[in-house]
């Protein structure tokens, strides 16, 4: 029967059955219904340890996994079955938190190189005081490929005056910025998106340089870090975006 308006009266739709499935029914429902329930616990544990195995891999670089990892939908306790509440909420943190993993520069900038200077405190090679140097150099011919460590935005591309040489900053967000210095070359510009693994330049002797090399800094909140511990990252935090 149809009200006004089109809509159908309430009234006028059949009763549905109170009886009982059959047992021969119902059993295999309840299994099945106990096999997903099963499925699901097993499956958010298995997120959760996946997400704290993340984490600690990023905390061994001094990133907060919080940072990297923010949001996400809000989701009432009582509209939602306990068991996939925490199979959505574990996946939703992993999925969350590796999206905020391409912003690490967990890649070498060279393919192959050899590595001639390593962060910290040194002798200048110019002047044989002490002085501090705020990345790696990797040394190799002229022209060798640079590429992008992470995905990120191109803050600046061209010719510095602090001894850079020509010089490549990216911004990956987050805070996290790395630095390729003493370029012959720039294939980017200022404002360009890159992606890991990106040409964004070529190495050569430009700036405050002795020979052929490339001067790479990662910078968090404008502080220069080691950038070793973040190469040796790459097997794990490229593996988890697969």
């Amino acid at each position: 029967t149809m009200m006004a308006g089109g809509e159908v009266d309430p009234k006028a739709l059949p009763v549905t059955s109170s009886v009982p499935l059959p047992a021969a029914i119902a059993a295999p429902l309840e299994r099945a219904e106990e096999s997903l329930a099963a499925q699901e616990v097993q499956a958010a544990a298995e997120l959760e340890a996946r997400y704290k195995t993340t984490a600690k891999e990023l905390r061994k670089l001094g990133l907060n996994p919080q940072r990297l990892g923010m949001g996400g939908p809000y989701e009432p306790v009582a509209k939602a079955d306990p068991t996939f509440k925490a199979l959505f909420n574990s996946w939703k943190r992993l999925d969350t938190l590796q999206d905020g993993v391409i912003a690490v520069p967990a890649d070498k900038p060279v393919k192959a190189g050899a590595f001639t200077s390593g962060f910290g405190v040194r002798s200048d090679p110019f002047n044989g005081g002490a002085a501090r140097h705020m990345g790696i150099d990797i040394a190799g011919p002229v022209g060798t490929p640079i590429y992008a460590t992470a995905d990120g935005v191109v803050s600046e591309a061209g010719w510095h005056n602090g001894g850079y040489g020509n010089l490549v900053k990216v911004d990956h967000g987050r805070g996290i910025e790395t630095r390729y210095a003493h370029l012959s070359s720039i294939t980017v510009r200022a404002g360009e998106r890159v992606r890991r693994g990106e040409m964004i330049g070529r190495m050569g002797s430009t700036g405050r340089s002795t020979g052929s090399h490339l001067h790479y800094e990662v910078r968090i909140d404008g502080r220069a870090v080691n950038p070793i511990p973040f190469m040796r990252s790459t097997d794990y935090l490229l593996a988890i975006r697969n």
